[in-house]
């Protein structure tokens, strides 16, 4: 009952259907009152008349007559006095026509009652008019808002009252327009970036492809040695690896970008999922003389997927070993404290320009100054959209004195 009447609405009708019942009541009681008037005035005159026609014929009478009209009759005087008027005709069965006096008091209230039942009746009508016109005014605006939101017109507000069902439902239905108008949005949003990412597969896959096809025509319409034979297989073997971990990067960057992955997120050890790492890419760390210094203080817990946060290090830490000259090293320093746990990868050997840094992690951005020509500039952007993925962010900083840092840091709240 209490919820029923949180609707401003229905308080307004409620008060309004009250204060017309309390006009009535009243409006009633004051026919009532001067009805009764008038019956105590016809009734005065009425014993009037009869007491002046009793004391003409009976001038001795008087003294009794009078008292007789205002005191109290006895059951028997009242039963004795009805037998003497029946046998002159008089009797309770009689039409009220017949008592003239008593017509004209009825017909009097019967017609005030009318009046004031019509006025009544026109009031609430007028009631009922205004407050259901109200309600079909509001239904036609959702009615129109809904139309225009099939055409496709997602901006539309509508006024919120404090309180009752109405400004529910017009809360709802604007909440309702920011989801189609968000759901459009990311709709749109995959679109171009699909439209994106078709774009720049066939742009990263044209070289080494075009490359393949002439290695191929050479090999099919030359006359070749079989070295030369064999070093171009081999060149081809490369292409083709390349564009196999290049569709490979394109998937998983494709898959993390429009949140098409669940991560199986655990709180597990961090120092193990670094160290798991530094074992994946410790061949390619040989291979090139560079030393791996992980410096750890304790063993630190991470809400993380392992697998996908061993892919997005496994990029940086790479980039800093590619980096790196020879005999040079790559210093993972693994630290906490209440705020955030934070992983910084610092390499020695070229220095990023300020204007390298600001673009490094966009998708195939290659520094100017690289000295790696067969880079494409991906593994920073997937490692970016994983390490973001996990609620962490990552910076990159380099400078003279310091060297090449990427710092990723996940916050605690």
């Amino acid at each position: 009952m209490r919820s029923y009447f949180n609707n401003p609405e229905i308080k307004k009708s409620s008060i309004t259907l009250l204060a017309v019942m309390a006009i009535f009541i009243l409006s009633s009681s004051m026919v009532i009152r001067a009805n009764n008037e008038n019956l105590r005035r016809d009734y005065i005159r009425v014993m009037g008349g009869i007491t002046a026609k009793v004391i003409e014929k009976a001038p001795q009478l008087e003294g009794e007559i009078v008292p007789l009209m205002t005191g109290k009759l006895t059951s028997e005087e009242e039963a004795h006095g009805i037998d003497i008027l029946r046998q002159y005709g008089l009797q309770e069965s009689l039409d009220v026509s017949l008592f003239p006096y008593i017509k004209e008091g009825f017909s009097s209230s019967i017609f005030y009652i009318l009046i004031l039942g019509l006025a009544l009746t026109g009031l609430l009508f007028l009631m009922n008019y205004l407050q259901h016109g109200y309600f079909y005014n509001n239904m036609r605006d959702f009615s129109s808002a809904a139309k225009r939101i099939v055409e496709g017109d997602y901006n539309l507000k509508f006024g919120e009252k404090s309180e009752g069902d109405l400004s529910k439902l017009a809360q709802s239905f604007n909440m309702m327009g920011e989801v189609i108008r968000g759901n459009i949005s990311a709709l749109r949003k995959e679109k171009e970036f699909l439209v994106d990412l078709l774009s720049d597969i066939s742009h990263q896959l044209k070289t080494p492809l075009s490359t393949m096809i002439l290695y191929n025509d050479i090999m099919l319409y030359k006359e070749l040695s079989s070295q030369q034979r064999e070093t171009f297989l081999k060149n081809t073997q490369s292409q083709l690896n390349r564009m196999r971990w290049l569709i490979q990067s394109f998937l998983k960057l494709a898959k993390i970008d429009a949140n098409a992955i669940e991560l199986e997120i655990e709180d597990q050890s961090l120092n193990e999922t670094l160290e798991e790492v530094i074992e994946t890419l410790e061949s390619k760390a040989l291979e090139r003389r560079v030393r791996i210094d992980f410096i750890q203080r304790e063993d630190i817990l991470l809400m993380h997927d392992r697998l996908w946060l061993q892919e997005a290090l496994i990029n940086v830490v790479k980039n800093g070993i590619e980096h790196s000259p020879e005999g040079g090293n790559v210093a993972i320093d693994l630290e906490e404290n209440p705020v955030y746990t934070r992983i910084t990868v610092k390499n020695t050997g070229e220095v990023i320009s300020e204007e390298d840094l600001a673009n490094i992690f966009k998708r195939f951005y290659k520094g100017k100054n690289s000295s790696k020509s067969d880079s494409i500039g991906i593994g920073l952007s997937l490692a970016k959209s994983i390490i973001e993925r996990h609620g962490g962010y990552i910076e990159a900083r380099s400078d003279m004195d310091e060297g090449t840092r990427f710092i990723i840091t996940f916050l605690k709240y």
